[in-house]
């Protein structure tokens, strides 16, 4: 069962991630280690918009407090009483999903991902324990475990070699586990890690086991589903957890053993055994950029209303570029390249920290194939 700490955590994450949504140092708001601070320092609009993401969380209404201790309070009460979450869509368009999991479903995921962590001695969390993710495995496995967890900002400049200890398991995310792959330092003895939000690439998992890494986790799964899937090494396809039963006539639905409600698996995938799969690609066209949900169609749409703007084409960077966005710009007669800097002032006004593109490319005309199809530039 989640403690009041448990509560407060997720609260706390929450309320960093709001902050982040809009802060170009969005690193800053993770290093603060005083939530109640940053709860006081809120403008009346994050407030507001703090108060109404917590109240669709603990599926109450949006509801004003003086504290952050007393939001945490009401809101424990609220768990306790309804016996669900809902976790948040981290979606970019100011709007959200919610997807609930009751206790039920908690405790069946916990325990059905548990065996996977026999020996971790302690869990080292680099993730927000608002999203589904971060909880699964950084609030309540280390309940079944009966380890502790050490939450920790995710900065790739920290001493991780004096940090981490012999049996932690790291919570982390691509780009952080990118960054260490890039340092080129060993991990310390008996180090496990574990990666979710989006793909990451077989040569960078490759490289991680080449730097003493002791194991390596990488789980399938979605907000809507939790997680469905795990890989430990490049090239391998995902095994799909005991707890999910799956449709014998039709494999890319699933349920959970505990429930009664098939799904669809949340990407496109192919199966290679009734319970082996590869994922082939987001059916929403969605990308992560730092772990968040981000949408490069409507980035284009708010870039195309831009009066300078004739076309664009925005899509996510190649590994070797970065972990960002990156825009093409067909510009009208009258305008050049020296107004990039009033573009990114306006999409610096419409789009999160996460939306907006890192680098943008101008042309003629959108980038083409000889078949005339869309291609990357």
């Amino acid at each position: 069962m989640l403690t009041k700490n448990d509560i407060k955590r997720i609260l706390s994450d929450a309320l960093r991630a709001e902050l982040a949504r809009t802060r170009q140092d969005a690193l800053s708001v993770f290093e603060h280690d005083n939530p109640a601070a940053l709860f006081n320092a809120l403008t009346v609009a994050q407030r507001s918009r703090f108060e109404e993401v917590a109240g669709d969380m603990f599926n109450q209404p949006a509801k004003h407090f003086s504290s952050l201790e007393n939001m945490v309070n009401y809101y424990y009460a609220a768990f306790l009483y309804y016996g669900l979450i809902n976790f948040l869509t981290s979606g970019t368009t100011g709007a959200y999903k919610k997807c609930p999991h009751t206790i039920t479903m908690m405790d069946e995921e916990a325990n059905g991902v548990k065996a996977e962590f026999a020996g971790v001695k302690r869990i080292v969390s680099l993730v927000p324990a608002h999203h589904l993710y971060g909880f699964t495995f950084t609030v309540m496995l280390p309940h079944v475990l009966g380890v502790e967890t050490v939450a920790l900002p995710p900065l790739p400049t920290a001493n991780w070699q004096e940090l981490l200890q012999p049996g932690d398991l790291v919570v982390g995310f691509p780009l952080f586990l990118q960054y260490w792959a890039e340092n080129g330092k060993e991990f310390p003895p008996e180090i496990h890690a574990l990666c979710a939000t989006s793909p990451l690439a077989d040569e960078l998992i490759a490289r991680l086991y080449e730097l003493k890494l002791a194991r390596f986790t990488e789980i399938y799964g979605a907000s809507e589903t939790g997680a469905i899937a795990r890989r430990h090494h490049a090239n391998e396809s995902f095994e799909v957890f005991d707890f999910w039963e799956i449709d014998p006539n039709d494999q890319i639905r699933l349920k959970r053993k505990s429930g009664s409600r098939w799904q669809v698996l949340p990407d496109q995938a192919e199966m290679e055994s009734p319970r082996r799969l590869r994922p082939l690609g987001r059916t929403d066209y969605c990308v992560q950029v730092a772990g968040i949900n981000v949408y490069p169609a409507h980035v284009e749409e708010v870039l195309s209303k831009h009066p300078a703007v004739k076309a664009c084409k925005v899509r996510l960077m190649r590994p070797e570029e970065g972990f960002r966005l990156k825009a093409f710009i067909v510009l009208n007669d009258g305008y050049n390249e020296s107004h990039l800097g009033i573009i990114r002032t306006y999409l610096s006004q419409k789009l999160t920290v996460h939306e907006m593109p890192r680098s943008f490319t101008f042309g003629p005309q959108l980038p083409v194939n000889d078949l005339g199809k869309a291609q990357d530039w």
